[in-house]
């Protein structure tokens, strides 16, 4: 089976959860091309830029309107030679780009979703083109988040849905007895990462331990005016950076509202860093090495991280709980499990 993964693929500040993903399962598949944005692909993190030798790689752009449509070309020449077409995201530019490419090459194609976006939901100026690209598509595979498939479901009820699911490595990941960070969170500004109540959180945690140190990763948070109590902004900072700064933390605050997978968390546990989150739907996955406080309860929530911060052993047994819990997630399995969805769409 030859696929094309679209739209062009974007590196540095602008490389997401879901464009890892896709490098991570699908450098495991053969035959498969990927669309890369060449303005971008010099600024690919070290880490990843081994992934790319195993794709046919097409040089593209999303990044500029002089290279566009040359690089639109080359897509959908490969796509004519592909057997199918994946776009490796739900939003709707990248959805739209891989529709057109079906629609012109006559090939099938399959969207991922991670997460149900207010686009799908119908709140996008594109909304008529995205709905039109997903009537169009064979089906739908998205993350084996119940929330996630069952309104998918709503929004596509004659559409084929199958689920797969996230992974990582853990082999890259480690702890040291240094620590720099007292708590770490890792998120892009924004309502959905519940950052309004790490603000509270981390307010109340300030007011029992002496100026505790809140290592914040991400974007967005540069353009404000004031961050958390006792918080320290890092910036989006590289693979390396990112893996010392959690080897580095003693504890994962992550007061997210809703996820798909939520690699960061899978990152957390990976490095021995205990993770404390809402009991949320989206939380169901992660059963080891994270304590779960009722939703909106921010006093729980901040005594839950104080109690962690002062006390060495039980950080070091959930610890060592979640990295042996986590190292399940191989992605070998997940990569058959992908084919195995692909083609199960196909036959359809």
């Amino acid at each position: 089976m030859r696929i094309l993964i679209s739209p062009p693929m974007r590196f540095g500040t602008q490389f997401t959860g879901a464009a890892r993903r896709t490098l991570e399962v699908y450098s495991r598949i053969p035959n498969v091309s990927l669309c890369v944005d060449k303005n971008t692909l010099k600024e690919i993190d070290e880490f990843f830029e081994p992934l790319l030798a195993n794709f046919d790689i097409v040089y593209s752009s999303s990044t500029s309107k002089l290279e566009f449509l040359p690089g639109f070309i080359r897509c959908l020449r490969k796509a004519i030679d592909s057997d199918v077409i994946l776009s490796y995201s739900e939003y709707s530019l990248s959805v739209i780009y891989s529709y057109l490419l079906s629609i012109f090459s006559r090939k099938p194609l399959i969207i991922f979703v991670h997460h149900v976006t207010e686009e799908l939901r119908g709140d996008s100026k594109y909304y008529p083109l995205i709905k039109m690209a997903f009537e169009h598509s064979s089906g739908i595979i998205c993350l084996d988040q119940e929330e996630v498939y069952e309104e998918l479901k709503k929004l596509f009820p004659d559409k084929v849905i199958l689920t797969s699911t996230n992974g990582i490595d853990v082999s890259g990941y480690y702890t040291t007895s240094e620590k720099v960070c007292d708590g770490l969170f890792i998120g892009d500004y924004g309502e959905r990462k519940g950052v309004k109540y790490l603000y509270k959180i981390w307010d109340m945690v300030s007011e029992k331990i002496d100026k505790p140190k809140l290592c914040i990763m991400g974007r967005g948070w540069e353009k404000l005016s004031q961050l958390p109590r006792n918080s320290e902004y890092l910036g989006y900072v590289s693979e390396k950076r990112k893996r010392e700064i959690l080897a580095k933390s003693k504890v994962f605050v992550f007061p997210s509202l809703y996820e798909g997978f939520s690699l960061v968390t899978a990152e957390a546990l990976a490095s021995y860093l205990p993770a404390v989150l809402w009991d949320l739907p989206w939380t169901k996955r992660f059963s080891k090495g994270v304590i779960k406080v009722p939703f909106d309860n921010v006093k729980a929530y901040a005594d839950t991280v104080i109690s962690l911060l002062n006390n060495e052993e039980i950080r070091n047994r959930l610890g060592k709980e979640g990295r042996d819990y986590i190292s399940r997630f191989s992605f070998d399995a997940i990569t058959k499990h992908e084919i195995e969805a692909i083609s199960k769409i196909l036959k359809y």
